[in-house]
């Protein structure tokens, strides 16, 4: 009879511990994580490849996660990538935007925004200034 109530109570422990170890308590998921996506020009002309860098600005007190997100075909989201989301607040953005997906780079340009703590859309317009300028090859 001793053991069958030993049984009983070790059950009950151990249900109690599944109970608190998945469903009862929760874990944290880290920091919160802000989704943006838009659309990328340079010069007016959609991007075609490339990648955006979100990184939380410290030099304004930000911070928080880094997020990444993919270009194609001018349009970029936050959503779904290696790093998702942003921290939200002052950001630096570093933009590399590439002419196709083997890596020719067309320019890269980094700028300062404050993004909101929330989802939102936000258009990046690279300007022409800062494409590379081309030289002229000599003639032979």
């Amino acid at each position: 009879m001793k053991s069958s109530r030993n049984a009983r109570l070790l059950f009950g422990i151990a249900l109690l511990n599944g109970i608190a170890a998945f469903g009862g308590c929760t874990t944290d998921s880290g920091p919160t994580r802000y989704r943006v996506s838009g659309e990328v020009r340079v010069n007016g002309e959609p991007v075609p490849y490339g990648e955006i860098l979100f990184t939380p600005d410290s030099g304004k007190g930000n911070s928080g996660p880094q997020g990444i997100a993919m270009i194609q075909n001018g349009k970029y989201d936050t959503a779904g990538t290696r790093a998702p989301g942003v921290a939200g607040g002052a950001t630096v953005v570093t933009v590399t935007a590439l002419a196709d997906n083997k890596g020719k780079l067309i320019c890269e340009h980094q700028f300062n925004i404050d993004l909101p703590k929330s989802d939102s859309t936000h258009n990046i317009d690279v300007p022409a200034s800062v494409l590379p300028k081309k030289t002229k090859t000599p003639e032979i």
